[in-house]
């Protein structure tokens, strides 16, 4: 069975790092210290990534319903750029460079961080429901924890 409990607790623990980071980042006049944030935020979300990609999403792609398949194979090719792009944006912006450009990191810190709670929103809004449908369907998938 999928641990679906556990990867929801993750997208909340996700959407709270990400609630704090873009506190500290609202105001751009008065630079903070955000590199714990950050780093957990990276950390929080490369362990969820990595569970999606190697029990939800297959075990999503070989559902009965071709709207769960569906759903899967376009979230998880949207998850790529997601990847990508965040992986970019921790590494495009060291300490020295945010000290340096406080108010571009936060634009660019508020714009990655909206793109990641509109993905959360629609993983628990569309995905997350599907994947709870599917739960008594097949053999079991080991859990994710």
């Amino acid at each position: 069975m999928m641990d679906m409990a556990g990867l929801r607790e993750q997208h909340k623990q996700i959407s709270l790092t990400a609630r704090q980071l873009a506190q500290a980042t609202s105001d751009t006049t008065a630079p903070q210290s955000v590199a714990a944030l950050r780093w957990s935020l990276a950390r929080q979300l490369i362990a969820h990534l990595a569970l999606e990609d190697r029990i939800l999403y297959p075990k999503m792609q070989r559902s009965a319903n071709p709207l769960a398949r569906k759903t899967a194979l376009q979230l998880q090719g949207e998850t790529g750029a997601l990847a990508e792009g965040f992986t970019r944006y921790m590494a495009a912006w060291s300490d020295d460079r945010i000290a340096r450009e406080w108010p571009a990191f936060c634009a660019e810190t508020q714009a990655i961080l909206a793109t990641l709670t509109q993905r959360v929103d629609r993983e628990n809004r569309t995905l997350y429901p599907l994947a709870d449908e599917h739960q008594g369907a097949g053999p079991p998938v080991a859990r994710a924890g």
